[in-house]
């Protein structure tokens, strides 16, 4: 018995000193300063070991599989910079960092029942300099050389904007090779067409290329090419991308891989267009933040940057958006970059950016997920049978989300407003759109969280009776829509209901945003804390003209991932109603004139 025990306290003892436990633990407890997405990354490695290998979580940590990939990386050799130098007998070969190690510990560690990777889509945004293009050609050369299970004919490809920057990192990753006294002589190179090659032994034991493994960089300036297999596509700096066609041709050829990676390895930027600001930075936030339900737990998400209100001129948060501050990150060139954008303000975008990992944007996150929940009571539909509603209606083009919200005035003194909604989607199209949006549309209509309509193209008939439906049991006042694309729907139920045109410029928009913003931060609002509309909440941002009136910012759809359909239905319901019924005092009439 005391055998046992001791060998229980060992073990408790030994997973308390893993480098992803230890991490995590520092993070969390302030003995290393980290942002609030860094710690929220932190806190979910600590949860999921708490509920491994459960029904709901059918995932287990492999300790030994996430020591196997840390120790190849360690063997592996730094090929720039002071840290390459071997002079005086000096060891060049890599040593990670603490969090650098919860980095690759989780990648690895994490597993499926059937002993493949958990992660398949990882997401990484830090400062420039703190070594992520080592640290991604270490993972490279691993998957290529020792993953397990193991991948035949491995395909590896390093994927920028142009050929010649994603050459650099497939530099990086071949002269961890030649350098390596192992590997150097397990491949070969063929400088001129950039390929990576395993090498074999022929029948009488010579040397051969065994070119069904390959490892080679693609640039988004070079031809397409369709019949690509990978098993690791590397993505850099993804938010110089324009588009997300690299990404989706190396995606679309991972389906017949054992376990597949596409990993995304990034700084901030200022292309707010692109698909890293638009897609794949909201679906990281949305994971760590939870406000995208269910969450996708094969995504794995790590972002390290300044938290809202911290000053980048003080040195204590640069730690933040530079991990490795003191160890690629040399403090005093730091201390340069920041006294120059300070003397020179026209400098300080790009210092920010590339430093600090800040995206400088003009446009603003609008309320915060802890504000949003606050208003989430529950709402029973039964009981709001028979009273007075204003309907906000939000149509589609042809192929996404249709939003309604029906907004229920207070029927008495301190009672809440109450909302609920119905969004509509082409049933054809969700997995397309799920694909492209990366955010759990079957999963959603499947928990009937939103209603497919047949075809391929918003069904109009089948919103208008869904209204109809809303009319039988509801007193709808008036319905409130966008008059973009509403011009059948409109003609059709105006005759049973009083339509009421709102456009999406700041005259009424900006009233009706400053009413709904105000009975949100009031927390007199109870919205159900529905998960669709949690997402949508996250990804809407505002935009503010010369006199300071906000109004939410919609998303280009050909480029974005984001939706926020059924808040700006919300929002022209809610302040349509409180304007027809007395609504609070103070605010404006939707007739006068915004500024």
């Amino acid at each position: 018995m005391r055998n046992k025990w001791l060998f229980l306290a060992v073990a408790i003892m030994t997973a308390s000193l893993r480098p992803e436990i230890l991490y995590a633990e520092k993070v969390l407890n302030g003995e290393i300063v980290a942002c609030k997405l860094v710690k929220l990354a932190c806190q979910r490695h600590l949860d999921d070991l708490k509920r491994q290998n459960t029904e709901k979580f059918p995932y287990t940590f492999d300790a030994a599989r996430a020591d196997h990939a840390i120790a190849f990386i360690e063997q592996l050799r730094h090929v720039e910079g002071p840290s390459a130098s071997t002079i005086g007998g000096r060891d060049n070969r890599i040593k990670l960092e603490l969090w650098q190690k919860f980095f690759v510990g989780n990648l690895f560690g994490w597993r499926r029942a059937d002993g493949t990777r958990r992660f398949r889509h990882v997401y990484f945004e830090v400062a420039r300099k703190n070594a992520k293009t080592t640290l991604g050609a270490g993972i490279a050369n691993y998957i290529f050389w020792a993953d397990r299970p193991a991948d035949p004919g491995c395909q590896i490809y390093f994927a920028a904007t142009k050929q010649e920057q994603a050459a650099l990192a497939w530099r990086i990753a071949r002269l961890q090779i030649e350098r390596h006294p192992v590997l150097k002589n397990l491949g070969k190179t063929y400088e001129s067409k950039q390929y990576i090659v395993k090498t074999m032994k022929d029948a009488k034991g010579r040397p051969i290329s065994d070119w069904s493994s390959r490892m080679r960089p693609l640039g988004q300036d070079s031809k397409t090419e369709d019949g690509l297999n990978p098993s690791l596509a590397i993505i850099d700096e993804y938010h110089a991308h324009p588009t997300s066609e690299i990404l989706d041709v190396l995606e679309s050829g991972m389906m017949a891989r054992l376990q597949p990676l596409t990993l995304i390895l990034t700084t901030a930027g200022s292309n707010f267009d692109g698909p890293c600001y638009q897609v794949e930075r909201p679906l990281a936030v949305g994971i760590l933040e939870k406000t995208l339900q269910p969450i996708p737990e094969d995504v794995f998400a790590l972002i390290y940057t300044l938290d809202e209100g911290d000053d980048f001129a003080d040195p204590k948060v640069w730690i933040k958006a530079n991990p490795n501050l003191g160890v690629s990150v040399m403090p005093q060139l730091l201390e340069s970059r920041v006294a120059m954008a300070l003397a020179a303000p026209a400098r300080a975008r790009d210092v920010k950016t590339k430093n600090f990992n800040i995206w400088q944007q003009s446009i603003n996150r609008w309320i915060t997920d802890d504000i949003w929940m606050a208003c989430a009571e529950p709402v029973d539909e039964e009981t709001l049978a028979g009273r007075h509603c204003t309907l906000g209606l939000d149509l589609s083009t042809n192929t996404d989300l249709t939003a309604i919200c029906a907004a229920f005035p207070p029927a008495e003194p301190g009672e809440k407003w109450k909302t609920i909604w119905r969004l509509f989607m082409p049933m054809d199209n969700l997995l397309e759109r799920e694909r492209q949006d990366k955010v759990p549309y079957t999963e959603w209509a499947r928990l009937g969280l939103i209603i497919p309509t047949d075809g391929n193209t918003v069904d109009y008939d089948f919103i208008e009776q869904e209204i109809r439906i809303f009319g039988d049991k509801y007193l709808i006042d008036e319905i409130a829509y966008d008059p973009f694309k509403a011009g059948e729907v409109v003609a059709h139920l105006s005759s049973e209901f009083t339509m009421v045109a709102v456009p999406q410029r700041y005259n009424p928009m900006a009233i009706y945003s400053d009413i709904f913003e105000r009975l949100v931060r009031k927390g007199e609002l109870a919205h159900g804390g529905h998960p669709i509309l949690r997402w949508m909440m996250s990804c809407t941002e505002v935009k503010a003209d010369r006199q300071g009136n906000i109004m939410p910012m919609k998303p280009r759809r050909e480029t974005s991932g984001k939706r926020i359909d059924g808040i700006v239905a919300a929002i022209m319901a809610i302040g349509r109603a409180s304007i027809t019924n007395g609504g609070e005092t103070g605010f404006a009439k939707a007739d006068e004139v915004v500024g």
